[in-house]
């Protein structure tokens, strides 16, 4: 079924922020999960989790933070058969109408692999999800689709007894196996025929949790060149180590503001040109009242033995950097944290920094992502929001808006503040924005919560697309996103069928009548048959006859190419119905079909309106007989 109600306007005005792989999402999500399983270190319990959800098609996961729970419940799907159906996670959410689900069932399609981690969820969450869990397990059954929930640590509302037989505790990896993966998949597997290095071994006796060994192999990997395996990794710990204690010595020792506000902006543009840092800083000093150095300029001290002082160096590429693997991190950590007057400091200072002509895209990248990750830490989301939309008022610059782009990326990528960018991210797509916020956050749901929160990125797209105005860049997005995805697809028609809200009303009428393709089975089923009829109803009564009748042309051509007899009747059966038997749109209807399609199709279309008419007819009460006293 061809819908192609209206013209497409995909434009080329808004530009590009983030840079992407050019896949779909649902690619790069099971390209991670093929990733995933080729480094995962199997833990003590797994096998029995995973007869548990082949036989009942759900599997509820149990482990201590740190343990790999949420890793364990994906290689879980992904070892199950796969002849059909895709991999997905499920994203529960407040339901936007008080009748609605936090986990609706139409998400569950024919033999789908779906992930419910709720390992971060908060006690509302999990509430509402156990009490909706067994309906959607009996629809999961019924689709022979499968489903693996990772429970919240330490959850207030205890598991119901219903689900006791579902739940399965995993373990703890061993260690050594899983940074062999993980080494061995960035190619290095030297040590793998010889003895764990003592200072290695020390270390995985502490039990690092499994990112940090994941770290741990990424910085051995990166240190591979001169010397050998057992020094790799002495470096490498040596950066896993918090080097802390080693900033508090030096911060004291440089008595002048302008040399704190040289270590500070070397650790927030660490590996920047050093005309971006020698930039940054002087920004950092005006924006802090520090006093400049008033000495004529040939007298300053040179920016390389400046930044001796501050235990950085320049490097032969013109880059600054610290010598000392970590310290960099530790330098940042330690000013926001220890000296908390400077985050406000740093908020201001970030605003303008990223204009500095000086720094290249992927520096100010790794600016807005390092600035993004102390915020995060300790959970100052405020001072995010008063960035991103600063970054995108009506007067921002491109480089502005590339580093909003970026902070809504590292935010909701990040496991840990996930679920507060969503909800900022939603917020704003119900309220009227600029179209510089508008563009970034189109760009963050379409490319980045699609991957991993493919049904929230819809939702927010919707919001997006429906309150702008003329349509841009959220609707182009919109549609590119459910392009071709038959589930996308269906939630989009269900949500512009069952719009609750009038103010969206003919908005939702002109968008359906923008979609692209559709499956043509969304015609001979109950649900998607009805939600069509209620859409077209809505465009007939909400936009145009101009525009209706053009796309209602083009509907009726795809059932002139169709043959399935069923597939017919239900195109011309829908539209007639949506007429609601209206003599000025049947008309209009029919004219078109006499101008665009064969004389079989209008002869049909006209037999069924004649069909429907006398149907109508025949259902009016007869006359009754008045008779006088």
């Amino acid at each position: 079924m061809n819908t192609h109600y209206g013209d497409v306007y995909y434009n080329t005005i808004g530009a590009q922020f983030l840079a992407t792989p050019p896949v779909t999402p649902r690619r790069v999500a099971e390209d991670q999960l093929i990733a995933l399983q080729r480094q995962f270190a199997r833990p003590p319990g797994i096998n029995a989790a995973f007869d548990v959800l082949r036989r009942e098609h759900t599997v509820i996961v149990e482990g201590a933070p740190g343990t790999g729970r949420s890793a364990a419940a994906q290689v879980l799907l992904c070892e199950l058969r796969r002849d059909h159906g895709t991999y997905h996670e499920l994203t529960p959410e407040k339901p936007e109408s008080g009748s609605g689900r936090w986990l609706a069932l139409d998400l569950i399609g024919s033999q789908d692999r779906m992930l419910l981690d709720l390992s971060r969820a908060d006690a509302e969450t999990w509430h509402a999800v156990q009490a909706e869990l067994s309906d959607f397990r009996h629809e999961l059954i019924s689709k022979r689709a499968f489903l693996a929930v990772v429970l919240p640590h330490a959850a207030t509302d205890p598991l119901s007894s219903h689900f006791a037989h579902l739940r399965k505790e995993i373990g703890r990896p061993d260690a050594v196996e899983a940074l062999t993966r993980h080494l061995r998949l960035l190619g290095v597997d030297e040590w793998v025929r010889r003895d764990t290095p003592q200072a290695l071994q020390t270390y995985l006796n502490t039990d690092p949790s499994m990112l940090e060994l994941a770290r741990l192999a990424e910085r051995i990997a990166s240190l591979r060149g001169p010397g050998d395996f057992a020094s790799w990794c002495e470096q490498a710990l040596s950066a896993q180590t918090d080097r802390a204690h080693e900033v508090a010595l030096l911060v004291p020792s440089l008595e002048e503001g302008r040399e704190r506000a040289l270590l500070l902006a070397s650790a927030l543009l660490h590996r920047a040109r050093s005309e971006a840092v020698y930039r940054g800083t002087n920004e950092l000093v005006k924006v802090a009242g520090s006093a400049h150095d008033e000495r004529p300029l040939l007298e300053h001290r040179g920016l390389s033995d400046r930044l001796q002082a501050a235990n950085a160096r320049l490097g032969p590429d013109g880059r600054v950097h610290f010598p000392s693997p970590g310290f960099a991190e530790a330098a940042r950590h330690y000013f926001w944290t220890d000296l908390p007057d400077v985050r406000d400091l740093l908020s201001k200072w970030i605003r303008t920094a990223v204009r500095l002509r000086e720094l290249d895209p992927a520096d100010r990248g790794a600016l807005v992502e390092r600035f993004t990750d102390l915020c995060v830490q300790t959970g100052e989301f405020g001072r995010l929001d008063e960035l991103v939309r600063a970054w995108t008022s009506e007067s921002a610059r491109t480089s502005e808006v590339q580093a909003a782009a970026h902070l809504l990326k590292r935010g909701v990528e990040n496991e840990r503040s996930g679920g507060e960018f969503r909800a900022m991210i939603y917020g704003w797509s119900t309220s009227h924005i600029t179209a510089s916020l508008r563009a970034v956050l189109a760009e963050v749901c379409e490319k980045v919560m699609s991957v991993h929160h493919p049904e929230p990125a819809l939702v927010r797209l919707h919001h997006l697309a429906r309150l702008e105005s003329p349509p841009g860049v959220a609707r182009d997005a919109l549609l590119r996103y459910v392009d071709g995805d038959r589930r996308l697809q269906r939630r989009l028609l269900a949500r512009l069928a069952t719009t609750q809200s009038s103010r969206h009303h003919r908005a939702d009428a002109d968008l359906f009548l923008s979609l692209p393709t559709l499956p043509s089975d969304f015609l001979l089923t109950a649900s998607t048959r009805e939600w069509l009829t209620l859409c077209w109803r809505s465009a007939f009564s909400l936009t145009a006859p101009e525009q209706w009748a053009a796309c209602a042309a083009r509907w009726l051509s795809t059932a002139d190419e169709a043959t399935a007899p069923a597939l017919i009747d239900a195109t011309v059966t829908v539209l007639v119905d949506a007429s609601d038997l209206r003599y000025p749109i049947l008309t209009r209807i029919y004219a078109e079909a006499r101008r665009a399609v064969s004389p079989r199709l209008a002869a049909l279309l006209l037999d069924t309106i004649t069909a429907s008419q006398r149907k109508h007819f025949d259902q009016w009460p007869p006359d009754l007989e008045v008779t006088s006293s």
